[in-house]
């Protein structure tokens, strides 16, 4: 809040900006009616938007952008402005009540531990298809990253 306020005071007055220092980590994901088909997870130094603007167009590179009718299917799904992080990224694979296939990706993110990570990309994925129970549907850890 003081930086904010420093920055605003010195823009009045006619100072020069002190410059902001900003980093994170964007988790965007590539989702079509009940399926996770792919993800990205992008680290940047500069301000987190930019990070999910590089896994957006990583995406589209990828076909993602225009798949079915049309439409836009990627989405960010966890973002973090921590300049230092644990990131785990997890993917299950099952079939819903109605038999149909399904599959879920979850990123979490925490400065402590993996293993607070883990329990962020848990509640990522409950979050994003609520139908999914980690302990009946299962999970695997397929990424695992410090920053």
């Amino acid at each position: 809040m003081r930086i904010a306020i420093a920055v605003l005071i010195g823009g009045l007055l006619g100072l020069p900006a002190a410059p902001l220092w900003a980093a994170g980590a964007a988790c965007v994901m590539a989702k079509f009616q009940g399926r996770t088909f792919d993800y990205e997870l992008v680290v940047t130094r500069g301000h987190v938007v930019q990070a999910q603007e590089e896994a957006e167009r990583r995406l589209r590179k990828k076909g993602y952008g225009d798949y079915y009718k049309h439409l836009d299917i990627i989405r960010a799904q966890n973002l973090t402005n921590l300049p230092h992080a644990y990131a785990v990224v997890i993917r299950s694979d099952f079939k819903d009540a109605r038999g149909k296939d399904r599959s879920v990706v979850g990123c979490g993110f925490s400065a402590r531990s993996y293993k607070d990570a883990l329990w962020d990309a848990l509640r990522d994925a409950q979050s994003y298809f609520w139908g999914w129970k980690p302990d009946r549907d299962g999970f695997k850890v397929i990424r695992r990253l410090h920053y």
